[in-house]
C-alpha cells in the first residue's frame, strides 16, 4: 500500500503532468515555469498565506475568492485556473510538488535531468565533472548537479537520477568516484567506516 508521501508525489506528478500539457498547448511552457516559481517563493516567505491556502478548514469558495482578487491579472489565466481547480479539489497543499513536478518535466523537455548527489565532503572540480559525465551517460542527458555535504557518510557517495536503476558496470564507475573521495575525505576526516550507497 503506499504511502501518504507516495500518494501525495503520485497526485503532483499527474497536476504537474496535466499542466505541463496544457501549457505546451498554449505555448506557455516558459511563462509558466517563471510564474510558478514566483508564486512558489512568495508562498515559501509568507508561510501563513500558504497555511491558508493549505488548510482543509478554509472554505473554498472564500479561498478562491482571494485567489482571484490576488492573483488574477497579475499571472496568467492558466496558473489561475489551475490554482482554481487544485482549491476546488482541495489539493492547494500539494502546489509546491506540483510546481516541483512541472519543473522535471520542463527539464526533461529540454534534455536536462537533476542528478541529486550526496557526499561527505564537497567534490572537486575534478570530482564533479566525472559524476557529470556518468550521469549524463546514465541519462542520456544534459546533467544539472544538486549537491549535498553529509559528514555522516564518512566518504560514502549517493546519486540519484529519478527512479534509475543502477546495473553493476555503474556500480563500479560510482565505486571509482567513492574511492576517489575516501582518498580526499581522509584529509579532513579523523576516522570511521565508509560506505557506498546508491539511491533508486
Amino acid at each position: 500500500m503506499a504511502t501518504m508521501d507516495q500518494q501525495d508525489e503520485a497526485v503532483a506528478r499527474v497536476y504537474g503532468s496535466a499542466l505541463f500539457d496544457l501549457a505546451q498547448s498554449k505555448g506557455q511552457v516558459d511563462t509558466l515555469l517563471e510564474e510558478l516559481g514566483d508564486l512558489t517563493a512568495h508562498l515559501e516567505r509568507d508561510a501563513d498565506f500558504a497555511d491558508f491556502l493549505s488548510t482543509p478548514s478554509v472554505n473554498t469558495a472564500v479561498r478562491g475568492g482571494v485567489i482571484e482578487k490576488l492573483f488574477r491579472g497579475r499571472y496568467g489565466d492558466l496558473l489561475v485556473d489551475s490554482l482554481q481547480v487544485l482549491n476546488n479539489r482541495e489539493r492547494l497543499g500539494a502546489l509546491g510538488a506540483v510546481a516541483q513536478a512541472y519543473q522535471r518535466l520542463h527539464k526533461d523537455g529540454r534534455g536536462h535531468v537533476d542528478v541529486h548527489v550526496r557526499t561527505a565532503v564537497p567534490l572537486t572540480d575534478a570530482l564533479r565533472a566525472q559524476v557529470r559525465e556518468l550521469a549524463c551517460k546514465l541519462s542520456g542527458k544534459q546533467a544539472d548537479l544538486v549537491e549535498t555535504v553529509d559528514a555522516s557518510l564518512l566518504g560514502g557517495l549517493i546519486v540519484q537520477i529519478g527512479d534509475e536503476k543502477f546495473d553493476a558496470s555503474v556500480r563500479t564507475r560510482l565505486q571509482t568516484l567513492r574511492s576517489a573521495l575516501l582518498e580526499r575525505a581522509s584529509h579532513e576526516l579523523q576516522s570511521g567506516d565508509s560506505h557506498l550507497e546508491v539511491a533508486v
